[in-house]
């Protein structure tokens, strides 16, 4: 249950209830939803590339290439995740300098592994109808950026020091 309440919380942000939410749920929690949500976005293409697979191949090859696909695929993918979610927190934490909000940065890796769910699941639906991956970039970014901008600047402002 925890995967659909984070589902459901993360394609209603930039509200900030669905924002406070998903904040208490653990960074562990967290890793866990991303890889479950890029295994169900991303299995149509494993199926795809089983499906297609050379029948060329020796039974030896076909059994690498299917251990790749299988096991190799969604660690890369992974990977690949945890890395543009660490720099586009990165980002998102100039964002949060340049607007003086108090936020950290896992507080920001959270919130930008949550927002990024409707921009992945838009990118997923665009490559699957043929839209040029650069159009999908864009969109992508876009919708991050302003869901990101929204979230960041629901938290308070950094207190000013007056001295008098």
């Amino acid at each position: 249950m925890g995967f659909i309440d984070s589902l459901i919380n993360s394609l209603r942000l930039p509200k900030k209830e669905a924002m406070f939410r998903l904040n208490r749920k653990g960074m562990t929690n967290t890793i866990v939803y991303l890889f479950v949500l890029l295994a169900v976005l991303f299995l149509p293409d494993m199926i795809r590339t089983i499906r297609n697979l050379d029948t060329n191949l020796t039974e030896v090859s076909r059994g690498q290439y299917l251990v790749q696909v299988i096991v190799f695929y969604p660690m890369f993918i992974l990977f690949l995740i945890l890395i543009g979610v660490s720099m586009l927190a990165g980002i998102a934490l100039l964002m949060r300098k340049a607007l003086g909000r108090k936020l950290t940065y896992q507080q920001l890796w959270k919130l930008t592994a949550y927002a990024a769910t409707l921009p992945l699941i838009l990118t997923v639906v665009l490559k699957n109808i043929a839209i040029p991956d650069g159009v999908s970039a864009i969109l992508f970014f876009v919708l991050f950026s302003f869901l990101m901008y929204r979230m960041i600047t629901i938290y308070p402002k950094i207190p000013t020091n007056r001295l008098s």
